[in-house]
């Protein structure tokens, strides 16, 4: 049998090079996309020992021309999206940008693979977000209703429904993955579990001042980027295609990832205070690992946003695994002995 092609766009992403990485070790061609000027996040193929496996391209979603040119070089079995602006805080200062690349960006990689490689399977990431404020205590699955309440959730749930178009319209075989967090030594330091894992390594090998962070008592479905990849390949192979929910159906505090992090770096945390006057300090040697800043309160924040990921676990054996927050600061405390603090 020929050998497969999957082309990756955002492959210098945490799922990106993740994905990259498993498939080629099943022995997949891996093409991947990112953006020029982006060479600073090529370390996650660096790291994972990948990087002159994947035959990089240079790809701006914003060009459709350009879109079309490297799917119809790539000639992919496969197709994964996961190309995006992803912050919600920045989709209020940058709403424009963030609905070109995240609308238009998709729409530009559908209508190429419906002219040039209809026969090709995508996947799309989309987001939890697209659900908005939940009924408090429900489980989230893939037939509850979308509120989105920023700009970032507003394009995915348009890029989402415009997959859903061309699955019913073109028939492509399209699969929209509602991803709830999902976390590896891979996230990058601006997402709350790695900012935590990275400071905390700080403290363990230099000292040095505690790790601010916002709210203690904010809670997020999170799961792991390594289980959550394995899944994508089995989704789109499974038939006929469909959306599903990447969840683990449980809720995690930050207090509760920073415990399982700081338990993990060493240190035995105990906690103090609540609100802005919440710190967390390690008992043995009385040094502060964190506190509070009001300025990492997120003003517009969404509640949590829980994943009921049954679909998912039938057509792929999906585990739902939890248990990230040992690996993440354990490889940051590797890094930092490696003399890698830049990533």
């Amino acid at each position: 049998m020929s050998q497969r092609t999957a082309l990756i766009l955002g492959v210098t992403g945490q799922d990106g090079a993740l994905l990259a990485r498993k498939l080629l070790d099943e022995g997949w061609r891996v093409r991947g996309g990112f953006r020029r000027g982006e060479n600073t996040k090529l370390w996650r193929l660096d790291e994972l020992g990948i990087r002159s496996k994947v035959e990089l391209i240079n790809l701006n979603l914003h060009e459709p021309f350009q879109v079309v040119e490297s799917i119809t070089t790539a000639r992919p079995d496969h197709i994964y999206h996961f190309a995006a602006e992803s912050f919600v805080a920045d989709s209020y200062n940058q709403p424009r940008s963030v609905m070109e690349t995240n609308v238009l960006g998709t729409l530009n990689v559908l209508e190429s693979m419906r002219l040039m490689a209809p026969e090709a399977k995508l996947f799309f990431a989309s987001s939890s977000e697209v659900f908005g404020t939940p009924v408090e205590g429900q489980l989230l699955d893939e037939a509850s209703p979308h509120r989105p309440i920023n700009p970032y959730a507003i394009s995915k749930l348009s890029a989402q429904q415009l997959v859903g178009t061309y699955r019913d319209r073109h028939k492509i075989h399209a699969v929209c993955g509602m991803m709830f967090n999902h976390e590896s030594p891979y996230r990058a330091r601006n997402f709350v579990t790695r900012k935590i894992t990275y400071h905390l390594a700080r403290l363990k090998a230099e000292g040095g001042a505690p790790v601010q962070l916002g709210s203690l008592d904010s809670c997020r479905d999170w799961g792991s980027a390594v289980d959550y990849v394995s899944a994508m390949p089995a989704a789109l192979d499974f038939a006929p295609p469909q959306d599903y929910c990447f969840a683990t159906g449980q809720k995690t505090a930050v207090k509760d990832f920073l415990r399982l992090a700081a338990e993990a770096a060493g240190f035995k945390p105990e906690f103090e205070g609540a609100g802005l006057e919440a710190i967390c300090r390690d008992a043995t040697s009385g040094t502060v690992l964190a506190t509070v800043a009001a300025q990492y309160f997120r003003p517009f924040d969404t509640p949590p946003l829980i994943g009921n990921p049954a679909r998912l676990k039938s057509a792929t054996g999906f585990k739902g695994s939890r248990a990230v927050a040992e690996e993440m600061v354990k490889s940051d405390i590797d890094r930092r002995k490696n003399g890698m603090t830049h990533v």
